[in-house]
């Protein structure tokens, strides 16, 4: 049962790591000391009872721009891959989500905006694209002179309780930041 929730927070959490740097707005840094990149990575295996053993691979590399010292703007891309091989079966997502973010001290403001292509059961349609506008609020807690431990929860202002490729509206994200 102790594996099951570990491998269950693995998924849900989705990893997802990226640097925020401050520069003095009055000394006009530059172009690159304003770009930041970073991402996160997930993988859980185990067991369940509908298709047995599993096998889950998640990668989301992120590009962000700092506009100001609070607000930042980037995005990242999501790839997952779920492998079924009791069920002879693997399942392939991946998308895009354009975010923003505001620090106000330790606690920020943000938003995403997810769009996830990914397989569906109906043969007329292998793939269907769905889209999450995920807003919410963040803690960052220092760990040192750059890097931090981040904390989120999210809330999915679009969700549709009768597409069923979301179980919940609500994300929980908590994720180091270099």
């Amino acid at each position: 049962m102790k594996k099951l929730l570990v491998c269950g927070m693995m998924m849900v959490c989705g990893m997802c790591a990226f640097a925020q740097r401050t520069f003095d707005e009055n000394a006009k840094p530059s172009w690159k000391e304003r770009v930041y990149f970073g991402g996160g990575l997930s993988f859980s295996s185990g067991t369940n009872g509908t298709y047995g053993r599993y096998t889950y691979v998640g990668f989301y590399p992120i590009a962000g721009y700092m506009i100001t010292n609070k607000f930042s703007a980037g995005s990242f891309i999501t790839y997952q891959y779920y492998n079924y091989p009791d069920a002879g079966n693997s399942v392939t997502q991946y998308g895009i989500s354009p975010f923003v973010r505001y620090n106000i001290g330790q606690v920020f403001l943000y938003s995403e905006y997810m769009i996830l292509n990914t397989p569906t059961y109906d043969p007329n349609t292998p793939r269907k694209i769905y889209n999450r506008w995920l807003m919410g609020l963040g803690y960052q807690m220092p760990l040192g002179k750059r890097s931090s431990l981040n904390v989120m929860g999210l809330y999915d202002v679009l969700y549709n309780t009768s597409e069923r490729v979301f179980s919940t509206p609500w994300v929980v994200r908590v994720f180091f930041a270099i």
